[in-house]
């Protein structure tokens, strides 16, 4: 695995000439109900993109992370800690300019926490329009999001929920606290069709207002079998697309618009 931060200087330049993808995990320090960490979405993007940069060989370099996102939603919890979308925003573009330097002008991004998804997609467009450079950007719950859909039990799901709790058990088991996980979280009011996790309405919702304990959906329902069927999925398909993102043609990336 080429991991960035573990080489010299001169094993880097060797790693950057030979890849054609960069692998950037982020995700968030953020309230995960009762019975998760605060690191996990950080946590489980670490472990996707390892699997990545594993599999993808010398075709990728794998980057320092970013624990850090948008959770301003989360706040309302204790241990959330959450940057501007200017910062997080001006944290990938300069990430990606610094390895378009050094001649690798394809980046993916591997997130875990859906607060970062439109920061990430700015960037993207930013990067592409005034550097050349290739943004895309995967995460494990859109990845799965058919298979989760019909694996979920109740209408609100998606956050310390028992899909994201299958998911740490399998892709990094010491985020969770088994003594600690409750049952059902009971929904907090929301203005109609405003509710996760397919809202057909765009509203900012802070997660105290949704629910007492932060977390969203049923962790009691929670299993590495079911864990292990959502990140097959998601895995399988990240895989798919990084290997073809990783060889194609380097020209094509500054093509124009």
């Amino acid at each position: 695995m080429n991991e960035l931060a573990r080489m010299t200087a001169p094993e880097a330049a060797d790693a950057v000439a030979a890849a054609t993808v960069a692998l950037l995990p982020i995700g968030a320090t953020e309230q995960h109900g009762n019975h998760l960490t605060l690191e996990t979405d950080y946590a489980i993007a670490d472990a996707f993109a390892r699997r990545l940069a594993a599999d993808l060989g010398a075709a990728a370099v794998l980057c320092p992370g970013l624990p850090y996102g948008l959770s301003e939603h989360h706040l309302g919890f204790p241990g959330t800690l959450t940057l501007r979308a200017q910062t997080l925003l001006g944290v990938l573009r300069d990430v990606a300019e610094s390895l378009a330097g050094a001649g690798v002008r394809r980046v993916l991004v591997v997130n875990g926490h859906g607060g970062n998804v439109d920061a990430v997609r700015l960037a993207a467009r930013d990067l592409r329009r005034d550097h050349g450079v290739v943004m895309a950007h995967l995460m494990w719950a859109g990845l799965a999001a058919d298979v989760i859909g019909g694996l979920m039990t109740g209408e609100r799901y998606g956050h310390a929920c028992e899909g994201e709790t299958s998911v740490a058990m399998v892709l990094a088991p010491h985020l969770v606290r088994p003594e600690r996980i409750g049952t059902a979280t009971v929904p907090l009011p929301v203005l109609p069709h405003a509710a996760p996790a397919t809202p057909h309405v765009d509203l900012p919702l802070a997660y105290h207002l949704l629910s007492d304990t932060g977390g969203l959906g049923d962790p009691s329902r929670a299993s590495r079998e079911l864990g292990e069927k959502i990140v097959d999925t998601a895995y399988g398909r990240a895989l798919e697309f990084a290997r073809a993102f990783a060889a194609e043609p380097r020209e094509s990336t500054c093509a124009s618009w």
